[in-house]
Formats: structure tokens, C-alpha cells, sequence
């Protein structure tokens, strides 16, 4: 990569992870996954992270632990050696949504929460989040779903970054 477009890539970098920062991402996981993704091969090493995100080998082990336990990205080992690759690829999404654990032991959480508050105002609104994240579970499958179907479709032309298709 030229030096040109690996300090635009960088700005880039910087740009959108601080959108997840924003979001609520802790700041160098964000900027972790970020390179992750802009990197042509989506994976690196650690050193090759703390190189490019100029961070400490230390401060990428706790990022890349964060986005390993949240399976924004996962481990594999360099073959013949015995390394660790960092990967971001497409199954980040996948993993992240129905494996959300906000939606998979939250609704055991709530059920106790209900039986525990019973008939009240409290457990009407535990049985409303309930049912809210029973409808998210559920949407976010078939959104998924879809998302498989068009990611493997046919594409009529070139990727447009301003969104238009």
C-alpha cells in the first residue's frame, strides 16, 4: 500500500471508530476492529496492529480480548508458527446479532424478574422488555436472513459509496 492512501486509510480508521466510540465501543477495540476491516487482508497480527494504530502491545491485548469476548473478531493461529492472527470478517455481524447475549439470557433474566415481581407495574414492564427483546430475537433472524440472500446475490454493478444502489 502507498504511503498516500495508508495515511487516508488511517484517517479513515480514525473517522469511523470513533463513530463506535460514540456508540458506546471503548475507543481502541474500536479503532482495532476498524483496521481490521480497512485492511486489505482483514487480518494482523498483534504487532502489525500496534504498529499501524501506533498503541501498545499491552492496550492491543485488552482490545482485541474485548472484540474476541463481544466475537466481533477471532483468533487463528499463523500457519507454522505460533502467533496469533486477528480476523475480522464477515461472520462479525452474524455472531454478534443471534449470538447477542442481551437476547439469549436476557429473556431467562426477565422471566425470574417477573415471577420474583409478580402482578405489578414492575413486572408489566419487565414483561414488556421481555417481549421486546423476544420481538428483536426474532427480527433480527429474518433480518439475517435476508442479509444472506442478498449478500449472495448477483450484484448490478459497482459499490456506490454514497448508499445509493
Amino acid at each position: 500500500m502507498d504511503e498516500d492512501r495508508t495515511d487516508e486509510v488511517g484517517a479513515f480508521v480514525e473517522r469511523f471508530a470513533a463513530v463506535l466510540t460514540d456508540g458506546g465501543m471503548p475507543r481502541l477495540p474500536a479503532r482495532v476492529f476498524v483496521a481490521l476491516l480497512a485492511s486489505d487482508e482483514g487480518r494482523m497480527t498483534a504487532a502489525q496492529l500496534a504498529e499501524r494504530l501506533q498503541a501498545s502491545a499491552g492496550g492491543i491485548s485488552g482490545a482485541v480480548r474485548y472484540l474476541s469476548q463481544v466475537r466481533m473478531i477471532h483468533s487463528e493461529r499463523e500457519p507454522g508458527s505460533r502467533r496469533h492472527v486477528y480476523v475480522a470478517d464477515g461472520s462479525w455481524y452474524e455472531s454478534t446479532v443471534s449470538g447477542n447475549p442481551v437476547l439469549t439470557r436476557g429473556e431467562t433474566a426477565l422471566r425470574d424478574g417477573i415471577a420474583t415481581v409478580g402482578d405489578s407495574p414492575a413486572g408489566q414492564r419487565l414483561q414488556e422488555t421481555l417481549e421486546l427483546i423476544q420481538f428483536l430475537r426474532t427480527e433480527s433472524e429474518a433480518m439475517l436472513r435476508r442479509w444472506d440472500e442478498r449478500r449472495v446475490a448477483p450484484r448490478s454493478g459497482q459499490f456506490e459509496p454514497s448508499g445509493a444502489e
